[in-house]
């Protein structure tokens, strides 16, 4: 294997550890000695699992019944063996982890599990794009609307509610993790964002805290968009990413703040729409 090769495939590991630690799982079944690997993702992100499909040589990728999401599962032991030894060294999750070292003992494989949370040696965007092409929500919320607004339903009402949304907008990365000392890690190893704690509540099925780290700054996504220049993410959130930075451009112009029959108010309106181009 040449070194490009080699490179690309560690990369593409790095990536794999991210979207695993986000939102994969082993399952081990100890009475049939068995391990499965399950990935799910939603239908308009198929890409992302039928990439980790060809890349791994196995599996399969099927469509959930009633529901807009598809899932890759994987149970032969070969590619099973392979995951692992991708992974292997590269987990950071708590949970994750510890499936991951349950797995490596039943097949015999020596896990290289990070000492520490902070051990991560260097910034490996790979990782961070997998979590956030797994794991990571981002948005743009809008905190007011009219009463018309406020009654239309489905894409076209968000989208309404956005484009006449004036100053009452804040876009948002956000990735989510009942861990604490996870949340820290990606805090500091990446070097921006903040840390919200969100309370327990026992009424809404909550009963554990959960803690989101968060980017809102536009100095964080412009950094953000030159490091997944080099690694895009997989997922269609590379193109809110990149419109991410068309929404600060507009922000600063006050185009969010002209009428609709302006030439700034169409352009705010255009943006709206692409915004929302994927959703439905």
């Amino acid at each position: 294997m040449n070194k490009k090769l080699m490179y690309n495939t560690q990369l593409w590991n790095e990536w794999f550890a991210g979207i695993v630690d986000g939102d994969g799982c082993l399952y081990i079944n100890k009475k049939e000695k068995s391990i499965s690997f399950e990935l799910t993702t939603h239908i308009t992100d198929i890409r992302v699992v039928t990439n980790i499909k060809n890349m791994l040589k196995g599996g399969t990728v099927k469509k959930r019944s009633n529901s807009q999401s598809v899932r890759y599962r994987v149970k032969s032991k070969g590619t099973i063996f392979d995951i692992l030894n991708r992974l292997n060294g590269k987990l950071y999750n708590p949970a994750r982890v510890k499936q991951f070292q349950a797995a490596c003992e039943m097949v015999g494989i020596e896990p290289k599990i990070p000492k520490e949370f902070f051990s991560m040696e260097k910034k490996s965007f790979a990782y961070l794009a997998g979590l956030i092409d797994a794991d990571g929500s981002l948005v743009l919320s809008v905190s007011g609307s009219t009463s018309d607004d406020s009654q239309l339903s489905g894409v076209h009402g968000k989208i309404q509610r956005l484009t006449n949304s004036k100053a009452h907008n804040q876009i948002s990365l956000k990735v989510t993790t009942s861990y604490l000392d996870y949340a820290f890690l990606i805090r500091n190893t990446f070097g921006f964002g903040r840390i919200f704690t969100q309370k327990p509540n026992r009424k809404n099925k909550a009963p554990n805290p959960l803690y989101h780290w968060t980017v809102t700054k536009q100095n964080d996504f412009e950094l953000f968009y030159e490091c997944f220049k080099k690694f895009p993410l997989k997922s269609l959130k590379m193109h809110r990413l990149r419109l991410s930075l068309l929404y600060f451009k507009y922000k600063k112009l006050k185009y969010h703040l002209k009428e609709a029959e302006t030439i700034e108010g169409k352009i705010w309106k255009k943006f709206s729409n692409s915004w929302y181009k994927y959703s439905y």
